[in-house]
């Protein structure tokens, strides 16, 4: 009973990384972030974007975002101790780790570029620190591969081939999506991975049914036969 609850618990906090991280980013983007700014952002729309000061609802978004890397990391351990763990699975929670540790610093620089917004940053560091969080963003997409790669052996391994298979995939698209700098598309099936692989791994194997068994009682040696 105890171990259910652990199962349910740890898948909750899959869904939770996902809803957490979406609405987080929505927020601090309803709010005025400089999410919108990309690589290719000309020198005025830094400017414009820095020269407002960050609303509350900047911190608020950020805020849930920090929590949704927690929530995953816990999952992520979980679902690795849940298809077997050993070598590959040290891998996959190196990967995990360092997906949820990077993610943060590029959160952190984000976040230190909006505290000075409003308050004469100059452009040209604003543009240099917007180029680093890209940058660190862009190292996620490696460590999501990473980790779906190794995820794709363990469950294969583990009879679980739908989720090792569509887990292999998605690392295949995050690995040509980082080379296209198209960052939608392998995010969306990432996340839908963690929260298929949320509810597969908290339901368990279905244990098959044991047909019965007849067996024919032996005759003793040395018994007399009439």
């Amino acid at each position: 009973m105890l171990d259910r609850t652990h199962d349910r618990l740890f898948a909750a906090c899959g869904f939770a990384s996902v809803v957490l991280n979406v609405v987080g980013a929505a927020i601090s983007s309803a709010g005025g972030s400089i999410i919108g700014l990309t690589l290719d952002s000309s020198p005025s729309e830094v400017a414009d974007k820095v020269s407002k000061p960050a609303g509350t609802l900047v911190w608020v978004g950020a805020y849930i975002e920090l929590l949704s890397f927690g929530a995953f990391f816990a999952f992520a351990v979980w679902a690795v101790a849940r298809l077997g763990g050993g070598l590959v699975g040290q891998i996959a929670r190196a990967a995990a780790t360092s997906y949820a540790t990077l993610s943060i610093a590029s959160l952190a620089v984000l976040n230190a570029i909006e505290y000075r917004a409003g308050h004469g940053m100059d452009t040209q560091l604003a543009a240099a620190l917007h180029a680093v969080n890209e940058g660190l963003f862009v190292g996620t997409w490696f460590l999501v591969a990473f980790f779906l790669l190794a995820a794709a052996a363990l469950a294969v391994t583990a009879g679980r081939r739908a989720l090792g298979w569509s887990a292999l995939g998605i690392a295949l698209v995050a690995l040509v999506s980082a080379t296209l700098a198209i960052d939608i598309v392998s995010f969306m099936l990432w996340y839908a991975w963690v929260l298929y692989a949320s509810i597969a791994l908290a339901r368990g194997h279905r244990r098959p049914a044991r047909l019965p068994t007849h067996t024919t009682p032996r005759r003793r040696s040395g018994a007399r036969q009439t």
